[in-house]
């Protein structure tokens, strides 16, 4: 059926060059292609449609009685195509990406914003949120993703990796025994993340690896959100380094097993597989693993 329209395109196109040769041109086909395609029309139907030989073409009664339906075939398909690159034309510079919230405010905003001076013909529809969106089901051009990913018909580049750290308020750590293990952290509060597993795995400086499971007293769905419970003594986190630094300098809270290290997150772009390579999708991509020169965000 599909075949069929196809065949009934190139059929109008090639009346209306008055030869196969011009028809093929026309809708960029080679001649023998288009020929072919006639042929199986012809083939398909049982009729023959156009009189041909070197210098000339005809249409056979039955090609005339065709030629309504193959022109509306043909005109359809023009204004459609035309239609579309018009409609793409004007969505060139429009751009729905997904970062998590966690973002916001660090060093990846300033880059954000520096890709938006930089083009500033660029609408943007930006998504903070920690819970991760269906990029197909909501039409998302480009996300930023923390963590693994899952298999996936998605393309994805890993950008740069995020340091952690756990830490604490020190009135908190006062309340319980001096902590000089991960396993002492086990029956601590802490406060879960609902999009990350509750469970630890720390690295000794000495080689030393330990993996503590625990049961949050709180869950929430947003890391921001966390730390600031963490700051109220309500439990223990592991935010980015970046988020716990000033407050850490300020004595305010205070990191827990210092000598004892979590695996830095991986982050990662991802995106349907078929954007295309000069889309300005690629261009935000680009530019945001370029900026973290040493690809780690502390």
């Amino acid at each position: 059926m599909i075949d069929d329209i196809r065949y009934l395109i190139v059929f109008a196109k090639i009346v209306e060059a008055g030869s196969i040769s011009g028809g093929a041109d026309a809708l960029g086909l080679t001649t023998a292609t288009a020929s072919t395609h006639l042929s199986k029309l012809e083939r398909n139907l049982g009729s023959a449609l156009l009189y041909r030989n070197t210098r000339k073409l005809s249409l056979t009664h039955d090609g005339a009685s065709l030629l309504e339906t193959a022109n509306a075939m043909l005109e359809l398909y023009e204004k459609g195509f035309i239609e579309f690159k018009q409609r793409t034309i004007s969505t060139t510079n429009k751009l729905h990406i997904s970062l998590p919230a966690v973002f916001q405010n660090s060093v990846f905003t300033h880059h954000l914003a520096a890709f938006i001076k930089e083009y500033p013909d660029v609408f943007l529809n930006i998504s903070y949120s920690d819970t991760r969106k269906d990029i197909i089901a909501e039409s998302i051009d480009v996300a930023f993703r923390i963590g693994d990913l899952p298999d996936s018909s998605l393309k994805a580049r890993h950008l740069f990796v995020l340091p952690r750290k756990v830490v604490a308020s020190k009135q908190l750590l006062r309340n319980y025994k001096p902590v000089n293990h991960p396993d002492d952290l086990a029956k601590m509060p802490w406060i879960g993340l609902t999009m990350r597993q509750n469970s630890r795995e720390f690295r000794h400086t000495n080689g030393e690896v330990a993996i503590i499971k625990y049961t949050p007293t709180v869950y929430v769905d947003n890391v921001e959100a966390a730390y600031a419970l963490a700051k109220q003594q309500v439990g223990l986190v592991a935010p980015p380094v970046y988020l716990s630094k000033e407050d850490i300098q300020r004595e305010e809270m205070q990191e827990v097993l210092p000598d004892w290290s979590l695996e830095p997150l991986k982050v990662y772009a991802i995106w349907p597989s078929n954007i295309s390579t000069s889309s300005i999708a690629y261009t935000l991509i680009n530019k945001i693993y370029h900026a973290f020169e040493h690809h780690i965000l502390d």
